[in-house]
């Protein structure tokens, strides 16, 4: 285990260095073993190697919106620069790494009505398994393109009265396929609070300018950007 220091830990994405909260991170190998008649162990492994990232910031601060764009062709979808450093004590454990990743979803949360809000983001990029092809592993080379789909995502709250103000856009016109509900709650006592939120569900084309500061009001909302790997010949 090694300790990381806070405030001498740094993170860039896309070109914004404040802002940012907290943030976790996996470098995560997944092998599949090929088990066989009459052995203790497998005749291969297979090893696919990702890395996933997760930044909790102030509202508003990695930019105002980012577009989403569901893959027409087979190009690579859009990746967003991270650069990451985190100051470890034992200097032999530093933790730092630059790299284009994919979105991969997002969430704005303003829970407490004189707060403030944040914004969560979760990144991942597939890449070379870092095991050679040999009587032991199968080589698992990072992916040609990664493809991006259609986004789902909802919304609920008073936060603002623009499309933005919490954190997603529905695709337009905003009524297409949105469907809402409701969901609330209230204890006893006093003074017994409680409260009921309608929800909006539908497609969403934006993410992100979430408003940080709306007194008196709250809101959440959330979206999934599904990504898949595709290897070509």
């Amino acid at each position: 285990m090694s300790i990381i220091l806070g405030t001498m830990t740094t993170v860039n994405v896309a070109g914004t260095t404040m802002g940012f909260q907290s943030v976790s991170w996996n470098y995560d190998r997944q092998p599949t073993r090929l088990w066989q008649l009459g052995y203790w162990a497998p005749y291969k492994t297979q090893v696919v190697t990702t890395i996933t990232l997760s930044l909790t910031t102030y509202a508003h601060v990695i930019m105002p919106r980012v577009v989403l764009s569901p893959s027409t062709t087979c190009d690579d979808s859009g990746r967003m620069r991270i650069m990451f450093n985190a100051a470890a004590c034992d200097p032999l454990a530093s933790v730092n790494f630059d790299r284009f990743m994919y979105l991969t979803s997002y969430s704005y949360a303003k829970e407490d009505p004189i707060g403030f809000a944040t914004e969560s983001w979760s990144f991942q990029v597939w890449v070379d398994s870092g095991l050679p092809s040999n009587s032991n592993f199968i080589y698992v080379p990072a992916p040609s393109v990664v493809l991006e789909g259609i986004s789902e995502g909802s919304r609920s709250g008073d936060v603002g009265n623009g499309t933005t103000d919490l954190g997603i856009v529905f695709l337009a016109p905003e009524n297409t396929h949105v469907v809402t509900g409701q969901q609330g709650s209230v204890s006893a006592g006093f003074p017994g609070l409680g409260n009921a939120d309608t929800i909006s569900l539908g497609i969403v084309a934006e993410v992100g300018g979430g408003l940080l500061e709306a007194a008196g009001r709250t809101g959440r909302s959330n979206a999934t950007i599904p990504k898949q790997p595709l290897y070509l010949p």
